[in-house]
């Protein structure tokens, strides 16, 4: 009687303990308990920099006009100068650049087309002042020994003249606005130019002295720390009609930087 419940106390416990050891395996087999470790090493590359240029663009004179002309009649002229300047600080901020016009108020002199007709528009000549035929070098448009050359309008895109009198262009003989039929020209040194509307609408390359690639397909443009001398003349061609009297436009000149193409870096 005695060894009998002896057994039956010995079975049960080893029944127990079968069980919770069961129970043990069973969640380690679904993962519901246990951890796992493993050896790891870590490596870093701290201080990695980007930063992006900025292009820097100016003119002189500084956010004023380059011209203002009043109460003009049709044969009037005026010669001025403006200068570009790329103030970067290295290569990275060399640029080609672009030139537009608007006008507000706006009238037929600066949306009309100039030409030898009574329905003329006013005329605008943009000229480049370099010191040597082939463009590269600038200089002051008020130097001796100066070549201006044509910028815009596109027509006639090139046409050169060199100025050897001192003083440069500053000092040569500008005009007279030509009075012969068919013919809206002004000179400069002696050479005749064709100016363009003053309302320039779509923006027009304006190349430049120095060798750059820009990323609008340009060639030519400025490099960091140098100037483009730039003169422009502003004329009524003769044959203007009297429907043009008493009109007035003022016109707004926008340059417009534009970076070199990318590189491996």
């Amino acid at each position: 009687m005695g060894s009998s419940l002896v057994f039956q106390s010995a079975s049960r416990g080893r029944f127990l303990f079968l069980m919770a050891l069961a129970l043990i395996l069973a969640a380690s087999s679904t993962g519901q308990s246990g951890t796992l470790a493993y050896f790891i090493s870590t490596a870093t590359n701290p201080g990695n920099t980007l930063s992006t240029v900025t292009l820097n663009i100016s003119t002189t004179p500084s956010g004023s006009s380059f011209f203002s002309l009043a109460n003009m009649v049709p044969g009037d002229y005026s010669l001025n100068m403006v200068t570009i300047a790329n103030g970067a600080a290295n290569t990275n901020g060399n640029f080609t650049y672009t030139v537009a016009s608007s006008a507000s108020p706006t009238s037929l002199l600066d949306s009309n087309v100039p030409s030898a007709t009574a329905t003329s528009g006013g005329a605008i000549l943009i000229l480049r002042c370099t010191s040597d035929a082939a463009g590269l070098t600038p200089l002051a448009c008020n130097t001796v020994n100066v070549y201006i050359t044509q910028v815009y309008p596109v027509a006639g895109a090139g046409t050169q003249k060199q100025i050897l009198t001192a003083g440069g262009l500053a000092a040569a003989v500008v005009g007279p606005v030509s009075t012969v039929g068919g013919n809206f020209s002004v000179t400069a040194g002696g050479q005749a130019f064709n100016g363009g509307q003053l309302a320039i609408g779509t923006a027009i390359s304006m190349g430049g002295p120095d060798a750059v690639t820009g990323a609008d397909g340009q060639t030519k443009g400025l490099a960091f720390g140098h100037s483009d001398y730039l003169a422009s003349i502003v004329y009524l061609p003769t044959q203007m009609g009297n429907t043009l009297a008493g009109l007035s436009s003022t016109l707004s000149f926008t340059w417009s930087a534009e970076q070199r193409v990318g590189i491996a870096r």
